[in-house]
């Protein structure tokens, strides 16, 4: 069988793995409705891509090009962490071990895996496209399908995205020091990094995401009918202050030159595969760990030499009656314990960076805390909540956990309330600062931001099993809410939207239902185990 024989038959088993699971329907169903919710219609009160109250008709060159926009910028961040666990999961399904025993190189199973997660995002991509024209059709402003329009900002835009996603996806996979958490926070810093150049591009070399063609395009004409006016576009959510102004947009002038420089990515992408076939272990698990196992022999070599067995029949061993024990359990020590096991791991330059921001804010102006602090104050411990539930299985400690005596009252609350304490701790300095300051609505707004956070996490854990769901959505909110200041996402109170409207209440309510969801999910497993 040939190489290239091989590399398809893996592609194809991959992609079809992949697409009868519930989880790529639910994908599909959301994408839709974020298509539907991105295009809204001109009795809305928001806009999406838009320029002072100012928007293209909704012909196909508008709605591909904000649609494309649209993938281009939000898809790429969790569609990394949908595709973060292809190698993870032929491990832990045993399909890596047979995988092993055939004659199938490193460079084979890696391009296999990048070009079976390309085949997954345009998929959804495709979603995207019919979408789009459902939504031309909807809106009625313009009834002319014009696939040329409507089809060349996502060959343009999106495909070499979702080539590099797939690409990245596979090297963090493989290096071992980007394997876990540690990893999905730095592709959310290099996704970050990439928008903001793609937004003020001029070079296709500095576009990643291949967004400055469109977004230039669509400044320039919507500047011409605002002469006083230089800004850019709006590629977010923006409130519509006054009347719907709307001009015909007939899209870019396509070149064959902006489409070969742009598809330079594409091969950035098979030199990230390849790279990431250097180190792609091949499911030899030993083989990261031989370094210890050999640092470490010595000892073990030396200390059996001192060890003499022993054997004596005249010892008598007395066990405590399990009756005794029945209804004692400290939640203070369990606590502690539960607390210890959270913070075990973490490396000094960890709580370095932790007390920097705690000490920031507590001595800078509220206005600087507002501003610079508190958005990275409870993205820093991120990791750490997204393993809020999902241990046990990870592990595999759940056979112990979920049959141990009232593991829902005694073990599964103590974990909600570690999670609140690290980000009470975490966010201390500016939480002290508000108290001294008598900001109570800031204050207020915190101490809720600090249940929600854990609880959310926790809550996504037990319902899905892994963390990777609660880092996506908690990033996007993060995003969306601290960082670009949308009042209704800010769940940590840094505009002052979210501090007049008190929208603390509607999160503690969430935070409320979602305590309910996760203990009916921590109930459930444990009665599969019972």
């Amino acid at each position: 069988m040939t190489s290239l024989r091989i590399l398809f038959h893996m592609m194809k088993a991959d992609y079809l793995e992949r697409v009868r699971r519930y989880s790529f329907l639910i994908t599909v169903l959301v994408s839709i409705f974020i298509v539907f919710k991105y295009i809204p219609s001109s009795n809305d009160n928001y806009l999406t891509l838009s320029l002072h109250g100012i928007r293209g008709i909704y012909n196909s060159a508008w709605v591909g090009s904000a649609i494309a926009v649209l993938a281009s910028m939000l898809l790429s961040l969790p569609a990394f962490f949908l595709l973060n666990n292809a190698i993870e999961r032929d491990m832990q399904t045993g399909v890596g071990q047979i995988i092993a025993t055939t004659p199938i190189t490193r460079w084979i199973y890696t391009m296999g895996k990048m070009w079976s997660n390309l085949a997954l995002l345009m998929t959804y991509v495709a979603v995207l496209i019919v979408s789009a024209i459902a939504m031309q059709l909807i809106r009625g402003e313009a009834y002319t399908i014009d696939l040329v329009n409507l089809l060349f900002p996502f060959l343009y835009s999106t495909l070499p995205t979702m080539a590099l996603v797939a690409s990245i996806a596979i090297l963090f996979e493989s290096v071992p020091l980007l394997r876990k958490g540690i990893g999905n926070f730095i592709y959310f810093i290099l996704w970050g990094v990439s928008l903001k150049f793609s937004t003020t591009a001029i070079h296709s070399s500095q576009d990643m995401l291949g967004l400055s063609p469109i977004l230039n395009r669509l400044s320039s004409e919507a500047n011409a009918r605002l002469p006083h006016n230089d800004g850019g576009h709006i590629s977010g959510i923006s409130p519509l202050k006054e009347d719907l102004l709307t001009y015909n947009w007939n899209g870019v002038n396509w070149t064959l030159q902006m489409f070969l420089e742009r598809y330079i990515w594409l091969a950035v992408a098979v030199v990230i595969v390849v790279v990431a076939s250097i180190f792609f272990h091949r499911f030899d698990l030993t083989r990261s760990s031989k370094i210890n196992i050999k640092g470490k022999h010595k000892e073990f070599r030396k200390a059996e030499l001192h060890i003499k067995p022993v054997l004596r029949n005249d010892i008598q061993i007395k066990l405590t009656p399990y009756n005794h024990t029945q209804g004692q359990s400290s939640y203070i020590k369990t606590l502690a314990m539960e607390l210890r096991l959270m913070l075990k791991g973490l490396h000094f330059w960890w709580y370095l960076i932790a007390l920097v921001l705690i000490v920031l804010g507590l001595l800078l102006a509220i206005d600087d805390v507002i501003k610079f602090v508190l958005p990275f104050t409870w993205v820093w411990p991120i990791l750490i909540w997204s393993s809020m539930g999902t241990n046990e299985t990870y592990h595999r400690t759940h056979q112990l956990i979920f049959t141990a005596m009232h593991p829902v009252r005694n073990q599964f609350i103590v974990l909600w309330m570690s999670g609140i304490i690290v980000a009470y701790l975490t966010g201390s300095g500016a939480m002290i600062h508000f108290l001294v300051a008598g900001e109570w609505e800031s204050l207020t707004t915190m101490a809720v931001g600090g249940l929600f956070i854990p609880t959310l996490a926790i809550a996504l854990g037990v319902w899905s099993g892994n963390g990777k769901l609660f880092q996506v959505v908690f990033m996007l909110m993060w995003y969306l809410g601290p960082l670009n200041k949308w009042g209704i996402m800010d769940f940590i109170g840094t505009t002052q939207q979210s501090l007049d409207r008190g929208y603390y209440r509607y999160y503690l309510l969430v935070t409320l239902i979602l305590l309910l969801l996760s203990v009916i999910g921590r109930v459930r497993q444990v009665k599969a185990y019972n």
